[in-house]
Parts: structure tokens; sequence; C-alpha cells
């Protein structure tokens, strides 16, 4: 009895712990539990941190960055045993940072046991450069240099180890952005080296990118256009394209600042071959095309000249629609001089061609009479072509005769006043008789006004 009135405090006290260790670890709330880690697109260890993962149902999230603690994560209940979570970093992280997660009952205020790892971001990556290609022949003084480089970073550019410029930052949403480098001197006729080297916003440079060694000689001549040619080898929508290039040359066709087509000159005893190029079909409306050529080494050179030109439907005339359709009759289908048929042909520009043969047919004399489109009308006369033509010489008839008739009369009339003074002069005609015959009025026998 008394050795259990002395353990009595004992076991009250052993109790007492239990029950407080039971209640403590009823209250205790699990971990966070992180399933992403790095960018949105699952990009391990992306400067731009984002952070998604679970946390028990009714918890908030803290997160903390390097010890310091910087915004709870947003969390979206499931109706589940575990609400889901994410959190993104409102700046971009430089690397070897420490990342915790603490869950936080709603209710309790609880604290989970944290959820910490280490953020280590590799070095930046060095660019890649892509051209010029090496061992590429160029007639281009300033070639573009082109190439690819991680996001959120500046390329510096080095030709034959001196440092010649750089790019703006540069980013694009794949995480791998391109870039296009022009020099700002001409670049000397002989061989060339170039890398380039990248840093990023927070200061952190790459390593040497790879090394290109090209060859920079004069341009190889450009090709020369000329106007597009439409003939009856082709339709009014594909022009030939025509032009001069250089013996051994490959001609590429840009029209609308777009590649249409590439092809091999055929080359030629004078060295300048010329060429045709057959567009595809071209929307109606206006156009523009230019050439380059490039060797059989790849040098290519300078664009050519710029040709402007319109493509426009051939419409026939409303003469010729007219006479072809027919106000009197329908034309046929003129025939050439050996008799086989010849065809009408519309020129681009809306014309009928072969229009003397049209004209030859239009009028014909059948069995002496004069027919009109070809239809036979006896008793009628063409006043299209003879009629103007009677008209014009009657009329000059006429005025030969009202001349010849005006002279007819002046002389006539001097030969009579020649008569009268020789008669008035003459000694045998008296004076009195020559006054008689003028009071009596019986001279107008012989004068005529």
């Amino acid at each position: 009895m008394i050795l259990l009135k002395k353990a009595a405090p004992f076991i009250f006290f052993t109790l007492l712990i239990l029950f407080s260790a039971g209640e403590a670890l009823a209250g205790q709330v699990d971990s966070p539990t992180i399933v992403q880690l790095g960018d949105k697109k699952g990009q391990e260890f992306s400067r731009q941190l984002f952070i998604k993962g679970l946390t028990p149902a009714n918890t908030e999230v803290l997160v903390y960055i390097d010890g310091i603690y910087t915004d709870f994560a947003k969390v979206k209940s499931e109706g589940t045993a575990s609400d889901s979570f994410y959190y993104e970093h409102s700046t971009a992280l430089a690397g070897g940072n420490e990342v915790k997660l603490i869950a936080r009952d709603k209710t309790s205020l609880v604290l989970s046991p944290p959820v910490e790892m280490k953020y280590i971001i590799p070095p930046l990556a060095a660019p890649t450069l892509v051209s010029p290609a090496s061992g590429k022949i160029i007639g281009e003084p300033k070639p573009y240099i082109t190439g690819l480089v991680s996001n959120w970073s500046f390329v510096y550019i080095y030709i034959d180890g001196v440092y010649n410029g750089r790019t703006e930052i540069l980013s694009h949403e794949s995480g791998t952005a391109n870039f296009a480098y022009k020099p700002f001197l001409n670049l000397e006729i002989g061989s060339h080296k170039i890398w380039a080297v990248a840093e990023d916003d927070l200061g952190k440079k790459s390593g040497i990118s790879n090394i290109l060694e090209f060859l920079v000689q004069k341009p190889m001549p450009a090709p020369t256009l000329f106007s597009p040619v439409v003939n009856s080898q082709t339709q009014y929508n594909q022009p030939f394209i025509v032009g001069l290039s250089k013996n051994n040359s490959s001609v590429k066709v840009f029209i609308d600042n777009k590649l249409t087509g590439q092809f091999e000159v055929a080359n030629h005893l004078s060295g300048t071959a010329n060429f045709a190029f057959k567009s595809l079909s071209l929307a109606r409306g206006s156009h523009s095309v230019y050439t380059t050529a490039t060797d059989s080494r790849g040098k290519e050179s300078k664009r050519s000249n710029i040709v402007y030109f319109s493509v426009r439907q051939p419409v026939i005339s409303e003469g010729a629609r007219e006479e072809k359709d027919g106000l009197v009759g329908k034309i046929e289908e003129p025939v050439s001089e050996s008799g086989q048929e010849s065809p009408l042909s519309i020129s681009p520009s809306g014309d009928i061609e072969n229009k003397e043969s049209v004209s030859k047919k239009e009028t014909a004399e059948v069995n002496g009479q004069i027919t009109k489109k070809g239809k036979s009308s006896p008793g009628l006369i063409n006043e299209s072509n003879q009629g103007q033509g009677g008209l014009g010489m009657n009329l000059i008839i006429f005025i030969i005769f009202i001349l010849a008739v005006i002279g007819w009369i002046f002389w006539v009339n001097r030969e009579l006043v020649k008569e009268q003074r020789v008669n008035k002069e003459s000694p045998e005609n008296p004076p009195s008789a020559e006054k008689k015959d003028d009071s009596s009025g019986n001279s107008g026998e012989n004068k005529l006004f």
C-alpha cells in the first residue's frame, strides 16, 4: 500500500507526458511536396524560378529564398486531402540559391517541417555561330553573322581576335534566341575568323563560341534585268523574267521580295548568258522582281536592278468585240495566204493581232456583187469602201469641170474684146454707123456680156 502511494506521482507525470506528446503529434502538419522546379515550360534550373507542388488541405505555403521570406504560394483547393500550389519568383535568379518551403495550417497556424533544396543554375552557355559557314567564299564585305544564344543575353562579336561590336539583349519564348550582326566596317579581301561571347543581364559571361573561318573575295557581278515579256509561249499572268548573267552562275529570282525560283544559266561564248524564267501565276496588280547570281563556289552577288511591272487581264477592244460578236454578222476565223486557218491572237494589251487578214475577209467581191461581212447582198454597194472612194473622185471631176468652164468663158470674152477693138480702128466702119448700131441695141448679137 505504501509502495502504491509512492508510485502514484510517478504514474501521474508519466500519463501527463504521454497525453501531451499525443496532442502534439495530433497537431503536426506535413511538409509540402515539390512537383516541378524550374520554369513554366519544365526547363530545370531556369533563371525564372517557378515552383509547383502539393500541400496538405487547409494549409498555406510560405516561400523563402536564401533564408529570406519572399511571399505565399498560390494555393488551389482540390477537395481532397491535398491542395495544389504554385509560386513564380518576380525577378531572375543568378544561381546558387537556397529555396525553402513551409506549410502552415490555416486554423491552428501550426507549421510543418521545412522542405529545402539548392537551386543551382548552370554556367551561361556560349553562343553558337551559324553563318558565314566555315570555308564559305563570300563577295559581301559586310556579311551578316548569325547564331543562337540563351535568353536574356548580349552577344559580343570578335573578328580576327578584335572586338567588333555587340547585339542588344536577346530573348525568345523558347528559351533560345537567334541573332544577326553586321560588321560596321568593310572586311578586307582575304581570310577571316569570327567567334562570340555571351553575357547575361546579371553580368555573368560565357565561354568562347565555335570559331568560323571564311574567305572574302570581290563580289560576283549582279545580273541585269529587263522588262518581263509575254508572248505566245506563256500567259499574261505568267510573264518571262528575262535578263543577263555571267556564265556558270545560278540565278535566284525574287518576286515581291519572295524567292520564286532558282536555275542554272545556259553559258554563251561571249561569257555572258541570257536567261528567261517563266514565273508562277501572279495575281492581277503591281509586282516587283530582282535576282541574284551565285557562282560554282557559292559566292553570291548583290541583288540586281529592281523591275516593277503590272499584270492585267487582256480585254478585247470594243470595236473588235462588236465585229466579232456581231452587229452585222459574226467574224469567221481569218485565213492565211496559204489557205490554212490563222486563229486570232490577243496581245497582253488587249489588241487583236492579224488584223490584216480580218480586214481582207470583211469585204469580198463575188460574181460582180459586193458582199459585206462575207454575206451576199445583190444590187447593193459597199458604202464603207467604194462609196467613200467614188464620192472623192466625183468631187475632183466636178471641180475640174467648173474650172474648165470658167477658163473657157474668160477666153471667149477676151477674143470678143479684141475683135471689137479691131473693128473700131478700121476706116471701113464710119463712126456714124457705129453710133447707129449702139443706139439701135442690135450690137448684142456679137457681145456675150
